[in-house]
């Protein structure tokens, strides 16, 4: 189990407590954070879910894949901590991350 902090867009903070090989998508989604859309429901096809990572001190999260790699160069938003939540898996290595929640752009519904 992984449990986190989420941070929305107004700057309100949420814990959550997410169950090993769920994505980080899908934890946030079912605590009831609304505006990360994720519209393609985890494919990798929209960058909806666009998210920035702070992983705690001398820890490392998993690697950026070519796919996420692309949907997020599409981002004017991305930043060397950018992530799409549905391509994070939440594993116990990544307890105590902080995870805020991208600003929304033109394109995203």
């Amino acid at each position: 189990m992984a449990r986190f902090t989420v941070e929305t867009r107004n700057g309100d903070q949420l814990e959550i407590t997410g169950r090993d090989g769920t994505t980080l998508m899908k934890a946030i989604r079912k605590a009831g954070v609304e505006e990360l859309v994720a519209q393609c429901g985890g494919g990798c096809a929209c960058a909806t879910c666009h998210v920035y990572v702070t992983l705690p001190a001398g820890t490392s999260g998993p690697d950026i894949g070519p796919g996420e790699s692309r949907m997020l160069a599409t981002s004017r938003c991305r930043s060397l901590t950018s992530r799409l939540s549905c391509q994070v898996k939440l594993d116990a290595g990544l307890d105590g991350m902080h995870v805020v929640i991208a600003p929304e752009e033109a394109g995203d519904f």
